[in-house]
């Protein structure tokens, strides 16, 4: 591609939240943000004749109000729930087919969540539900302005209809006995199309968006030894898990392809483990990362995939000044 196209884009915001007590047990936080977004006439410079031209497209500007709203109850000391509902102007990166600015996409979210201390604060969970809605995602565009050639443009991108996340997420971690610590996580999420035109070429509304497993899963255990010659020994061990997902293309309303355009990609987990000591400034830390030499795939977007690092084995010596 030898064109190079900038659109200068100014923001401005301002925000203001409170948290107030309503009694011992109910805290209420509210907020809201007011965002101003402007975007000039777009430059295009032809890199091979160094001819700079303007944009076709029109300065355009956007602004919108934000709330956010907050409760939390916290029946025991030990235990809160909370439920919160904000609402986020997001701005888009990269341009259209057009080369205009793309416009910003309004998401709300939705959560509700507990909290929970056990075995006096050395064990701690978390669980939460939440909606996210999206009303215009921006995803790369599948083809460029005359609607044939395929676009590889990761900058060029459309606005594609509506989604919606649904997800739970849970973590635990705590302190069970001296110097053993350990962190867990398990999150579950599904999110698909859930408005769009429905006329050809427009994304399948319900089916899953692509690189968006259902479920992934994390868990690390340290050890810091206390006593002994190996005094200060600090020992680590952690696993990764992510589900089934799809690469490729989401299907669209009256493409000519046969079949999916999906691609589908197995779930994989990869253990690391760690060793680390510092003595007074000096700290020397060795990691073997993906100890089973897993082969699998990141699934970055739609047909960019590219291979997990394998079996590797790095260490850190740093001192402090």
């Amino acid at each position: 591609d030898s064109l190079r196209t900038e659109a200068p884009t100014y923001r401005l915001g301002y925000y203001a939240q409170d948290l107030i007590s309503l009694s011992e047990k109910v805290k209420v936080m509210a907020g809201l943000r007011w965002s101003y977004q402007k975007t000039q006439v777009s430059d295009i410079f032809n890199l091979i004749s160094g001819v700079q031209t303007k944009g076709t497209a029109a300065a355009k500007a956007d602004q919108a109000f934000s709330p956010k709203f907050g409760i939390v109850y916290q029946p025991l000391k030990q235990m809160a729930v909370f439920a919160s509902y904000s609402n986020n102007f997001t701005v888009n990166s990269g341009i259209d087919v057009f080369d205009q600015a793309l416009s910003p996409s309004i998401v709300d979210q939705f959560e509700l969540g507990l909290k929970n201390d056990f075995l006096n604060g050395r064990l701690s969970a978390n669980f939460s539900l939440y909606k996210i809605i999206n009303n215009n995602l921006a995803q790369q565009a599948q083809f460029l302005q005359d609607g044939v050639t395929v676009n590889t443009n990761t900058n060029i991108k459309e606005l594609t209809g509506q989604t919606t996340s649904d997800g739970a997420e849970l973590d635990i971690s705590g302190t069970i006995v001296p110097g053993l610590y350990f962190i867990s996580g398990y999150s579950f999420n599904f999110m698909r199309y859930t408005k769009t035109s429905g006329l050809k070429g427009s994304y399948i509304e319900g089916e899953r968006l692509v690189s968006n497993p259902a479920h992934t899963a994390n868990g690390s255990l340290f050890y810091t030894l206390s006593s002994g010659k190996l005094k200060g020994v600090k020992l680590g061990a952690s696993a990764y898990y992510i589900g089934e997902r799809n690469a490729g293309w989401n299907n669209t309303y009256g493409q000519t392809q046969v079949g999916t355009r999906l691609i589908p990609m197995s779930g994989f987990t990869t253990v690391d483990l760690s060793l680390g000591y510092s003595i007074k400034k000096l700290s020397l830390l060795a990691k073997l990362s993906n100890i089973g030499n897993e082969l699998n795939y990141y699934v970055h977007e739609n047909y960019s995939v590219n291979p997990i690092p394998p079996r590797q084995f790095l260490t850190t010596l740093s001192y402090k000044f």
